[in-house]
C-alpha cells in the first residue's frame, strides 16, 4: 500500500532529480520563461528564422523540467542526447544545411511509442529493462526527418499488463512508476492514458507530443489539461471487413501490437498547433477555418446533462462555450447523444492484443522475458459484465461470430452518418468529460472505483469514457480542444465528425479556439528547487 502524501509535500518534494547540463541556467538570461510559452509553430518560425538557436530552446525546456519533475509526466529524458541532437541542428543551419520545417523543436511522445535508441516501457517496468528498439515508429520517424527533437518518454499507465478496461487507463496510475500530476492541481490527475503528454503540455515543458488513444486516451488528457488532441480517422467500421485496412496514421510501433481502434494522436496546446503537426505527419495542409456562419454543429439534447457523471459546473461550462458558438453564427442542433453512445453496445470490441498475440510478440522481441513477468503488477481489469451477476454489473454482450459483429456495427454506422446527412452537420460537439480532473487515488487505482461527482458517486471509469468511447468503434475524427473553466480546472470540448474527414475537423476546430479563446495557464510556482 503507499504511503499517503500532503498537498505540501507534493509541493515540496520530487519524484526525481534530472542532472542539468553545465550552463543550463544561462537560459534565462536569453528569455527562458517565455521561451517555454512558445506555441508549436512559434517556435518553428523563431527557430527557422534563426532568431532562436535549437540548444537555447532545448536548454530552456530541459530547465523547465527540472523545475517540475515532480509532475512524474516522465518515464525516459536522456539530456546529452537532447541537446546534442540539438546542437547539431544548429550547426547545420549555421552552414546552410538542409533542414525541415520542425528542425530544433522537441516533442514528447508516450512511452507505448517507439523511439530508436530509446527503451520503451509501455508503462511497463519490466518491459523497460528488456526492450529498445532500433527503429522509431513510423511518425515518429516521419516528424523527427523534419528535424524534430525527442526530448523524453512520458508516463502511461501500464498498457502491457493491464490488458481490457483498466481502472488505470484514464488516469496514468502506474504501479511500477507512479502517477503522473496534473499542473493544474498536483493531486489530481492529468487524465490518461497519455497523461504524461497532457502534464508536459500544460506546464509549458513542450511545445507538441505524440500520445496513442484507443478509447480517449488523447482526448481524456487534453480536457483535464487544457489543451488540444486529435484522435485520427480510424475507418474502423469499413476495416472489420476490408482485406487491406487502413487508418489515418500508420500504427507501426505501437507497443504492445495494435489491433483496429488504436492510433497515434498528436497533442498540442492549441488545435492550429495540433493542426500543424497533422500536416507534417500526413503531408496533408488544413484548409482555412470556415465562417461559422455557414456552420452546422450537432449538440446534445437538454436531458443529456442530467446522466449521474454530469458535473453541473461542467454542463454549465459546455453551455456557455455553446452559446459563444451560436453567437458567432454558428447554427447548433440538438441530438440524442445517448443513442449513440449506445448503439455498439451488444457489438463490442476488444481493445488491446488477446494474451497469445502478446506473449508471441514477447517472445519475438525480447528473449528472456516471458509474460508472467510483464503481468507481476497488473491491475485486473473491471469484472463489469455478467450473465445474471450481482446488482451493479452490465449483462454480458451475446457471443457473436465476426459476420454478427459486422452487421451489428455496419447498422450503426448508418444511424451515426445518417443523422450528418440529414442534419447537414460539419460536427456534433459534446463535453469531452462530463467532469473535471479527479483527485489521484494515492493508495492505487482498483477495480470500480469510484469517485464523487455533484452529489452522487460514479464508477470513474465508466465516467471517463462516456463520451469518448462511441466514436473510435464508428473510425470517426475525434478532437478534444479548451471549452473553458470550472471551479479553477479545465474542461474540454470535443468535436465529432466523419471519417475522413480530420483537415475539415482541424478547421473547425481552429474556427470554435478563436470564439472560445484560451485556458488560463496552471499558476504553480516558476520553480520548485
Amino acid at each position: 500500500m503507499r504511503a499517503k502524501i500532503s498537498r505540501r509535500s507534493v509541493l515540496k518534494t520530487s519524484v526525481y532529480a534530472v542532472p542539468l547540463a553545465m550552463g543550463l541556467a544561462a537560459c534565462a538570461k536569453q528569455g527562458g520563461d517565455e521561451l517555454t510559452k512558445l506555441g508549436l509553430r512559434e517556435a518553428a518560425e523563431r527557430l527557422a528564422k534563426g532568431e532562436l538557436s535549437a540548444e537555447t530552446y532545448a536548454s530552456a525546456l530541459l530547465k523547465a523540467h527540472a523545475a517540475h519533475a515532480n509532475l512524474n509526466a516522465v518515464v525516459t529524458l536522456d539530456e546529452s542526447r537532447v541537446l546534442e541532437t540539438a546542437r547539431g541542428i544548429d550547426k547545420l543551419r549555421a552552414g546552410n544545411g538542409k533542414l525541415g520545417p520542425l528542425a530544433g523543436v522537441p516533442i514528447a511522445v508516450k512511452d507505448q511509442i517507439d523511439v530508436a535508441g530509446y527503451p520503451t516501457s509501455a508503462g511497463n517496468g519490466a518491459l523497460k529493462a528488456f526492450y529498445t528498439p532500433a527503429q522509431s515508429a513510423l511518425v515518429v520517424e516521419t516528424l523527427q526527418n523534419q528535424g524534430a527533437v525527442v526530448f523524453a518518454k512520458t508516463l502511461c499507465p501500464d498498457m502491457v499488463g493491464s490488458g481490457g478496461l483498466s481502472p488505470a487507463s484514464g488516469t496514468t496510475d502506474n504501479r511500477w512508476f507512479g502517477s503522473a500530476r496534473n499542473p493544474y492541481d498536483l493531486l489530481r490527475t492529468p487524465g490518461g492514458s497519455s497523461g504524461g503528454n497532457g502534464a508536459l503540455l500544460a506546464a509549458r515543458i513542450v511545445p507538441a507530443a505524440i500520445g496513442e488513444d484507443t478509447g480517449g486516451s488523447v482526448r481524456i488528457p487534453a480536457s483535464f489539461c487544457g489543451i488540444a488532441g486529435l484522435r485520427p480517422s480510424t475507418f474502423t467500421v469499413a476495416n472489420m471487413s476490408s482485406a487491406a485496412p487502413r487508418k489515418r496514421y500508420s500504427d507501426h510501433g505501437i507497443v504492445p501490437p495494435p489491433g483496429l481502434l488504436e492510433t497515434f494522436g498528436p497533442m498540442a496546446r492549441t488545435v492550429a498547433d495540433v493542426a500543424f503537426l497533422d500536416a507534417a505527419i500526413t503531408g496533408e495542409a488544413t484548409p482555412p477555418p470556415p465562417d461559422l456562419k455557414t456552420v452546422r454543429i450537432g449538440i446534445p439534447r437538454a436531458d443529456y446533462y442530467e446522466i449521474d457523471a454530469m458535473d453541473p459546473a461542467v454542463a454549465k461550462c459546455i453551455q456557455e462555450a455553446f452559446a459563444k458558438l451560436k453567437a458567432a453564427g454558428a447554427t447548433l442542433v440538438e441530438f440524442d447523444l445517448r443513442l449513440i453512445q449506445s448503439l455498439n453496445e451488444n457489438g463490442r470490441l476488444p481493445a488491446g492484443p488477446p494474451r497469445q498475440a502478446l506473449a508471441d510478440w514477447l517472445e519475438d522481441n525480447t528473449p528472456g522475458l516471458n509474460l508472467d513477468a510483464v503481468m507481476a503488477k497488473r491491475i485486473v481489469p473491471e469484472a463489469r459484465f455478467s450473465q445474471g451477476g450481482p446488482a451493479g454489473t452490465i449483462p454480458a454482450p451475446p457471443a457473436l461470430s465476426p459476420e454478427e459483429r459486422l452487421q451489428i456495427f455496419e447498422a450503426s454506422f448508418r444511424v451515426y452518418e445518417d443523422l450528418f446527412k440529414r442534419q447537414g452537420l460539419a460536427a456534433i460537439a459534446f463535453p469531452t468529460v462530463p467532469f473535471t480532473a479527479p483527485f489521484i487515488n494515492l493508495n492505487g487505482d482498483t477495480p470500480m472505483q469510484t469517485i464523487k461527482v455533484g452529489d452522487k458517486r460514479v464508477d470513474e471509469i465508466q465516467g471517463l469514457i462516456t463520451t469518448t468511447f462511441a466514436g473510435p468503434r464508428f473510425g470517426a475524427p475525434g478532437l478534444s480542444l479548451p471549452g473553458g473553466m470550472a471551479n479553477g480546472l479545465p474542461v474540454g470540448l470535443s468535436l465529432e465528425g466523419m471519417p475522413g474527414d480530420d483537415a475539415k475537423l482541424l478547421a473547425l476546430g481552429i474556427a470554435a479556439e478563436r470564439v472560445l479563446g484560451p485556458v488560463p495557464e496552471p499558476k504553480f510556482p516558476a520553480s520548485l528547487v
